[in-house]
C-alpha cells in the first residue's frame, strides 16, 4: 500500500479544471488498475442538498471521477450512496450527482439490499451489513467532502464509508456506540472490512464550524486530494485544515491498528506542496467530552457531560414539520408535539403504523420535542439530517 498522498491546487468546480486535476491525482498517485472491471463510487450524500450547500460531494467531482475511471477502461463505474434519512435516488437528484454519474457514462445504484461483509480483525465488530451494489464492484472508491464533524470532530475519506451500511442501520450504530471513542474504533473496524482501494477528497469547497457535517458554513480550500491510502489522505487532510489528527478518535484507532501506516511519518506528499493549500481559517470542532467518562469519577462525569456536552434544540419557526429527525433518532426519544400544551402526539416512530405522519403534524402546527434529554446519545444524527436548519446544538 502507497503511503503518498496527492495534493492539486483547483480553486473552482469548472468541469475542466477539475477533470484534468483528477487525472493529475491519479498520475502522481495512481489507483489500482480497473481495465474491465467494476468501478464503485462512494460519494457523501448526506442528505438531499444542493450543491452550493457543501454538504454533498460536489457533482462535478463526481462525473469527473467517473469520466476517470472510464477512461482507466474501467468496464462499469456504478455510483451509490445511502443517506441517513429519505429516498437515495431523490437525494442523488437534489444534489446534483445522479445527472454527473449518468452524463458523463456512469451508473447510478441506489443502495439496497444487503450482503455479510465479514471483518475477522474487527475489534467490535465481526462481520457488517453492507449495500448489495458492494457485492457487485471489483474496486471501491470513496469519493469524500472535507468537513467538520460534531461528533468525531473531522470527517473524510474513513468516515465516508460509513454510508455503505442501509439507511436506519446507521442510527442504530450510533445508539450501540453512542461515545466517539467507541464509535471511532467502529469506522476503523468498518474500513477494515471495506477494504477501499482508492480515495479522493474534494476540498475545493469544504464545511468547517460547529455545524458541520450537515449544517456549517461552506469555506474556500481550493484543492483536491488523492491517495489509495486512506488513512494517510484523511491524516494529511485534517492537518491541513488545523486538526491534530491524534485527537480525531477514528484516525487514532486506526493509527493504532498498523494497518495502514505505523507512523506517521511515513506519510509523503506529491504534487502541490502542503503550504500551498493550508488552511488557517478553518473553524475545526474541538474534542468531544464524552471521552472524559473513563478518565473521572461517575459524578464529577455527569457535572461535566451537563456544562460541556452540546444538546440539540429546536426551532419551532424553522422546523417543517419533515419528521426525519424523528425518524433517525437512534434513542427514540423524540416526537410531535401540540404547540402550547405539550401533550404527545405521535409516538417516537412517526410516519409508521399506529403514529402521526409528519404530514399530518404540520397540519395540526406541532413540533418536535425530546421526551428525556438523559437518553440522548449525543450523536447529532438528527442535526445532521436537518434540511431547514432547525435544529442547533447549545450547551444546558
Amino acid at each position: 500500500m502507497n503511503k503518498t498522498v496527492a495534493l492539486e491546487k483547483c480553486a473552482e468546480y469548472e468541469p475542466g479544471a477539475v477533470s484534468a486535476a483528477i487525472q493529475k491525482l491519479m498520475e502522481l498517485v495512481p489507483p489500482p488498475d480497473v481495465r474491465g472491471k467494476t468501478v464503485l463510487l462512494k460519494p457523501n450524500i448526506l442528505s438531499a442538498r444542493k450543491p452550493e450547500t457543501a454538504v454533498c460531494t460536489h457533482p462535478v467531482v463526481v462525473g469527473a471521477a467517473v469520466k476517470a475511471f472510464l477512461s482507466r477502461g474501467a468496464k462499469r463505474v456504478i455510483v451509490g450512496e445511502s443517506p441517513g434519512s429519505g429516498n437515495s435516488g431523490a437525494a442523488a437528484r437534489v444534489s446534483g450527482i445522479y445527472d454527473a454519474t449518468v452524463q458523463n457514462g456512469g451508473e447510478w445504484m441506489d443502495f439496497s439490499g444487503q450482503v455479510d461483509v465479514p471483518c475477522p480483525n474487527g475489534r467490535l465488530v465481526k462481520n457488517f451489513e453492507f449495500a448489495s451494489a458492494f457485492a457487485e464492484a471489483d474496486v471501491v472508491v470513496s469519493l469524500s467532502k472535507l468537513k467538520s464533524h460534531q461528533l468525531m470532530s473531522y470527517t473524510g475519506c474513513m468516515k465516508n464509508l460509513f454510508g455503505l451500511m442501509v439507511g436506519l442501520k446507521k442510527a442504530q450504530t450510533h445508539y450501540r456506540f453512542p461515545n466517539n471513542r467507541d464509535f471511532g474504533i467502529f469506522l476503523t473496524d468498518l474500513n477494515l472490512a471495506a477494504a477501499a482501494d482508492y480515495a479522493i477528497m474534494d476540498a475545493i469547497i469544504g464545511m468547517d464550524g460547529p455545524g458541520g457535517p450537515g449544517s456549517g458554513d461552506p469555506i474556500q480550500l481550493g484543492f483536491l486530494a488523492a491517495s489509495d491510502n486512506l488513512l494517510a489522505l484523511d491524516w494529511t487532510c485534517a492537518s491541513l485544515v488545523g486538526y491534530d489528527p491524534r485527537r480525531v478518535p477514528n484516525l487514532a484507532d486506526a493509527l493504532s491498528r498498523g494497518f495502514w501506516l505505523d507512523s506517521p511519518a511515513q506519510i509523503q506528499t506529491a504534487g502541490a506542496s502542503p503550504d500551498e493549500v493550508r488552511s488557517t481559517t478553518f473553524r475545526i470542532v474541538k474534542e468531544s467530552v464524552s471521552c472524559l467518562g473513563k478518565m473521572l469519577p461517575p459524578g464529577v462525569d455527569g457535572v461535566a457531560r451537563f456544562i460541556f456536552s452540546r444538546n440539540p434544540h429546536f426551532n419551532p419557526k424553522k422546523c417543517i414539520r419533515c419528521g426525519r429527525c424523528i425518524e433517525v433518532c437512534p434513542a427514540h426519544i423524540l416526537s410531535f408535539v401540540e404547540d402550547g400544551r405539550g401533550s404527545s402526539a405521535a409516538a417516537s416512530g412517526a410516519g409508521t403504523a399506529g403514529g402521526s405522519s409528519p404530514q399530518s403534524a404540520a397540519s395540526a402546527q406541532k413540533h418536535v420535542a425530546i421526551s428525556d434529554r438523559k437518553k440522548c446519545l449525543h450523536c447529532f444524527c438528527c442535526h445532521e439530517m436537518c434540511p431547514a436548519d432547525a435544529i442547533s446544538l447549545r450547551r444546558f
